[in-house]
């Protein structure tokens, strides 16, 4: 395969090599530790908090999982293919370990290992630079010709494709359940879960001493996190304000017809076709919620409280139009149900790690981007290990790198 020796045009996410790590001071154990949001980022980093030996307070008014958080919802991918990027393609795989050993704790199935089929258009040099990524760390996978596809993946049209690429390491996560039971971990090992939201208090010495429950009563700790997704940018607007966009999108489940569905959920992995109008992805029947497709072309911004959560009827014809151009033999599918969310989107696709600029003790966790839940693990405790001062933080996370990039939204 020539793709191995080629060059490759500037990745999506920005690159973490060669970068300087900044340690913050080291924090004694009997330092209080306060997490709002128990998300994929929230959720993961406060367990490990408290595993490293902190006392830690969970905050979150509506549950982990919730309906009108980014990590709720039945599904996410678990792909480790992030182009020529080692930091999150390292990142993802170092999770996916992870997610096993939570199903060998939790006792119960919460990754799926279907796969991740990518479909790859003529001039998709990140691909190429994806293949030598899992050549690097020895992750397994198949590629085939768009002309020469086995009979397993004969039902897709190949017209304006070059190749297929198997991950083979990859699959489904269940979302919502994943982050009600890292939650449920959290407190059977001691944390502390407060049914609240949490607003930040004011600036003062270069502090933030105490902050706002929902119910109005005063919270004080040594340290806060703030890992609330989309929440993130309204509650620090000065900080954030111009580099994360909260964009609306949409998720699509069609019927499949009772002759194709036990086939398509048999032979068909997860998928990801970058070739095609913005992007599309989608889940073949897993658990039970029909055909998943979504578009990962970012749509207008919004505020997430506000916003209405039922599927805007052009979004649903443009879903199904990709369906029937890239998988025409199933006909005309009906609408089972939809679920609306938001990414979290900084300008260069990387998360935010950092210290609020005016408040030592205030982190700021956030800028999913939509590709954010499956590194929970990984980062959660890549997160902690920066936080109390083990690890130096990456610039790659750094609020710095946008000043120095002069990337905005």
């Amino acid at each position: 395969m020539a793709w191995k020796n080629m060059s490759t045009i500037a990745p999506r996410y920005a690159e973490a090599d060669n970068v300087a790590d900044v340690f913050k001071p080291a924090l004694p154990l009997s330092t209080r530790i306060t997490v709002a949001g128990a998300g994929a980022f929230g959720g993961w980093t406060a367990l490990n908090l408290l595993r490293l030996g902190y006392k830690v307070t969970l905050f979150d008014p509506w549950g982990a999982g919730n309906s009108l958080s980014s990590s709720g919802g039945e599904t996410r991918l678990m792909r480790s293919v992030y182009g020529n990027n080692s930091f999150y393609t390292k990142l993802a795989n170092d999770s996916y370990d992870m997610w096993l050993e939570t199903e060998a704790w939790e006792g119960r199935k919460l990754l799926q290992t279907t796969g991740n089929l990518w479909m790859v258009g003529e001039n998709d040099n990140e691909m190429r630079s994806a293949v030598a990524q899992m050549d690097g760390l020895n992750l397994p996978y198949k590629i085939f010709k768009a002309s020469e596809v086995p009979d397993r993946f004969s039902y897709i049209n190949c017209s304006d494709l070059s190749h297929l690429i198997l991950e083979e390491k990859a699959g489904v996560l269940k979302a919502r359940e994943s982050c009600q039971a890292v939650l449920e971990k959290f407190v059977s090992e001691g944390g502390q879960y407060v049914a609240e939201a949490l607003k930040p208090g004011v600036v003062k010495n270069g502090k933030i001493g105490t902050c706002e429950t929902s119910s109005g009563d005063r919270h004080e700790t040594d340290i806060y996190l703030f890992a609330v997704g989309p929440w993130l940018k309204s509650l620090f607007p000065e900080v954030l304000g111009q580099n994360l966009a909260v964009t609306r999108q949409e998720v699509h489940y069609f019927g499949l017809p009772a002759a194709k569905a036990s086939f398509f959920e048999a032979n068909l992995p997860s998928w990801i076709d970058m070739s095609h109008d913005g992007g599309f992805y989608g889940i073949p029947g897993g658990f039970q919620r029909g055909f998943k497709v979504a578009s990962d072309k970012r749509g207008r911004e919004i505020d997430p409280t506000t916003q209405s959560r039922m599927p805007e009827q052009p979004e649903v014809e443009r879903a199904r139009d990709y369906v029937h151009h890239r998988f025409p033999g199933l006909g005309s599918l009906p609408l089972a149900e939809s679920r609306v969310c938001q990414y979290t989107n900084t300008p260069d696709g990387s998360f935010i790690l950092d210290t609020h600029p005016e408040a030592s003790n205030v982190w700021l966790l956030g800028g999913g981007s939509g590709h954010g839940f499956k590194h929970g693990p990984g980062l959660g405790k890549m997160a902690a290990s920066i936080i109390v001062g083990q690890q130096g933080l990456p610039t790659l996370l750094s609020l710095s790198r946008f000043k120095s990039s002069g990337l905005i939204v």
